[in-house]
């Protein structure tokens, strides 16, 4: 898959922006944006020791062992700027039946608020072979749940705790009537 847009990088400049699906020769950048995202959203969010164990090696052997085909990457001058990774099928931490789950949505935070997530977030959904999907988020991280809420996604009320017990929302874009 590859998409091209125009997003407004700032005031005075429109850039292009291309989202592609992962593939091998951009492990090493994605890893690397994987952990600089990381400690950027989640830095005094999340206990430190979960920040700090997010390193490039880490992500790298997290990515290796994702389906890249299930990957996508915003590229701004052939360098990645944010990354969206989905799964089919929502695994077993999501309680909203029959849909797909975002498991990660990441953008620089030089250019958030330009579009790149909702770019990527649109190309995930068209990517993904269910027309609902479900996510988790950080309950701390407001920017995200309102970036989810302005997509369309709303609360399913289930909060649970991750192995920090940092409280986590699941969030959807499928109505009631989808879900029974």
């Amino acid at each position: 898959m590859k998409t091209t847009a125009k997003m407004n990088h700032d005031s005075k400049t429109d850039a292009d922006v291309r989202i592609e699906t992962l593939t091998a020769r951009r492990f090493p950048q994605k890893a690397e944006l994987h952990a600089l995202t990381w400690r950027e959203t989640y830095q005094g969010m999340i206990p430190q020791g979960f920040v700090d164990m997010v390193t490039p090696e880490f992500a790298l052997a997290v990515t290796r062992r994702h389906d890249p085909s299930r990957t996508l990457l915003a590229l701004q001058d052939d360098e990645p700027i944010g990354f969206a990774e989905f799964l089919d099928e929502a695994g077993p931490d999501i309680s909203t039946p029959g849909v797909s789950e975002l498991g990660a949505l990441y953008v620089l935070g030089e250019v958030q608020r330009q579009g790149v997530g909702k770019m990527l977030l649109q190309a995930a959904l068209h990517a993904m072979p269910r027309r609902y999907v479900a996510l988790s988020v950080v309950l701390k991280n407001t920017n995200a749940i309102a970036f989810y809420e302005h997509m369309g996604f709303h609360s399913t009320g289930l909060i649970s705790l991750d192995d920090f017990d940092t409280p986590i929302l699941e969030m959807t874009n499928a109505t009631n009537a989808a879900c029974q």
